[in-house]
């Protein structure tokens, strides 16, 4: 009787975890990456409530207190909670099961293991809405949804492309039809640059920069490490540079120190082509223009300008402020890095 009760329950386990690519019911699949999150109709909220209305990005998980793999995701999915509630992550788990108190006992004994909104969708509404459209047969499945209400993921929370996917969707800089559409322009500078036809390499980058300046800025380090480092343009790049400060600082801050950490620290660029005045200055305008001004992110790349330049003591005082402004999780990294500096100072000091 155990071995066959141990038996059913492991085949119950595996019956639940279905992806998203086994899982097509009879009839036609109507919810798709790329859509509008629909509504969500829960009947109880067994933990914390949600409105979308007032939230930035979220995740919607269906699991049940039955099932295995649901119960694996828990830590996983409260561990991102955890790490990402600051820059604006609601993740919402709805339950399937039918007894609302059953849910809420599994939730208590869980305790902080748990840590995310819970509701209770024991009508099958939300259901409905998300995992019949979308084509899911099976739990755990989770949606993610980007600041504008698009969804972005559909499939198993416990697969590796769900928290790849869910840190892109953070950073702002992801959105699967938008890449589908820059692809082929993106292909086409790849090719033409690799057949040193310069203008085409450039016209093709700026298609697909075109498709969205945020989503594909990355694209603009690559068209300036082309000019610089391939074409030998030097005046063309820094033109480049130039215009992304004047058109793109204040929208994307963050873009202007992937250019001020590339001049100062790659190796690639030597002599007349480090530009550790534009560096600096991108590192500046970088400050000005973020939302936070002690953003660390900020800060320390002024630091990284100045220890390029050799100022130790200004370096060392940036990334002073870096460390204090980071997130008690991050602080670590910011610490490293300025144990670093006073390192190199003190064997400057040495004459080593």
């Amino acid at each position: 009787m155990r071995v066959r009760t141990i038996f059913t329950l492991a085949i119950f386990s595996i019956f639940c975890l279905v992806t998203f690519a086994d899982a097509q019911p009879g009839g036609r699949q109507t919810l798709s990456v790329g859509d509008s999150a629909p509504a969500l109709n829960v009947e109880t909220w067994v933990k914390g409530e949600f409105n979308p209305s007032n939230a930035e990005v979220y995740v919607v998980e269906f699991w049940a207190t039955w099932c295995g793999p649901c119960k694996r995701s828990i830590p996983h999915l409260t561990q991102l909670q955890e790490e990402y509630a600051e820059d604006g992550l609601t993740i919402v788990g709805i339950s399937t099961d039918e007894d609302s108190s059953l849910v809420k006992k599994f939730v208590a004994q869980q305790g902080m293991k748990m840590e995310y909104t819970i509701g209770v969708d024991n009508r099958r509404r939300t259901q409905r809405n998300w995992m019949d459209k979308a084509g899911l047969k099976g739990i755990p499945s989770a949606f993610i949804v980007d600041r504008n209400g698009i969804i972005q993921f559909i499939g198993n929370p416990l697969e590796e492309a769900f928290e790849d996917i869910l840190h892109k969707v953070m950073s702002g800089r992801y959105d699967l039809q938008k890449s589908e559409k820059a692809q082929p322009a993106i292909d086409g500078a790849k090719q033409f640059r690799n057949l040193n036809s310069w203008a085409e390499a450039e016209k093709h980058y700026n298609q697909a920069i075109g498709v969205d300046q945020f989503v594909f800025a990355n694209l603009y380090l690559e068209l300036f490490e082309m000019l610089l480092l391939e074409q030998g343009d030097t005046a063309g790049a820094y033109k480049l540079i130039g215009n992304v400060m004047l058109t793109r600082g204040s929208d994307d801050p963050e873009l202007l120190t992937w250019f001020a950490k590339m001049i100062a620290t790659d190796d690639r660029i030597t002599g007349s082509k480090r530009r550790m005045d534009v560096a600096m200055s991108l590192a500046k305008t970088a400050q000005s223009f973020a939302r936070k001004k002690t953003d660390p992110l900020y800060l320390s790349t002024i630091a990284l300008v100045h220890f390029g330049n050799g100022n130790m003591d200004e370096a060392i005082e940036w990334q002073r402020k870096a460390y204090f402004s980071a997130k008690e999780k991050e602080k670590a990294e910011y610490k490293f890095t300025l144990d670093s500096y006073k390192t190199q100072q003190q064997r400057a000091s040495a004459g080593e």
